[in-house]
């Protein structure tokens, strides 16, 4: 599956004043670079990011909904426990990013790349997920119910206790990854019907073991 990478600017203008450019109303962030700031306390809807790049950047206690992010690189960044709910993401890179807690339910995105990442607890609700290539990345107890997954790839994850309730996998490959305890709708009609798994991942599944089962 090839990912399309974001499309970033020649010239990327270095700031450190994002802390000042966010809370104003009607700024909107195109073509920046940021590196090893920490931005507090932000609470903003509808906001627009373009070709910008994130490197070492934490996010504390941000409130960012219903705001688009187009051409985007997060490098090492810190953005646990934050609100990202009904986003648009499209051809974004997240590289060996903390998500632990985050929330980004009733999103769309679009070409996203999740590198060596941390997402335990994150949440993926209610999301239409296109192109998205998970690699390395730990996804234990991620909340990705009732999602619409096209071309999503999991390569070398964790998705222990991870909550697919209402999410299709048909056409994924799970036999690289470790699917022990994933919470599931139900047996007979599951989720995981038409998923690629190993035969000792077929065997657990077979025997019902680590699966949660929900009326």
């Amino acid at each position: 599956m090839k990912i399309t990478q974001p499309r970033l600017s020649n010239t990327l203008h270095e700031s450190t004043n994002i802390q000042i450019m966010l809370e104003k109303n009607d700024e909107d962030l195109t073509g920046y670079s940021f590196k090893s700031l920490r931005i507090e306390g932000v609470k903003k809807g509808n906001l627009s990011v373009q070709s910008c790049v994130f490197s070492n950047c934490s996010f504390g206690a941000c409130n960012i909904r219903k705001s688009q992010f187009s051409d985007v690189v997060f490098k090492n960044c810190d953005l646990s426990n934050i609100n990202l709910t009904g986003c648009g993401f499209h051809r974004v890179e997240f590289i060996g990013c903390k998500l632990m807690g985050t929330n980004m339910a009733d999103g769309i995105f679009n070409h996203i790349t999740f590198e060596e990442c941390r997402g335990e607890y994150m949440n993926l609700s209610m999301s239409k997920m296109r192109h998205i290539q998970f690699t390395r990345s730990n996804l234990q107890g991620a909340g990705i119910e009732g999602c619409q997954l096209t071309n999503v790839s999991f390569d070398a994850c964790n998705l222990m206790e991870a909550e697919f309730y209402h999410t299709s996998l048909k056409g994924i490959d799970l036999s690289n990854s470790e699917i022990s305890g994933i919470r599931i709708t139900n047996l007979a009609n599951s989720e995981l019907r038409g998923a690629s798994v190993s035969s000792l991942q077929a065997l657990e599944l077979a025997r019902i073991l680590g699966i949660e089962v929900k009326d």
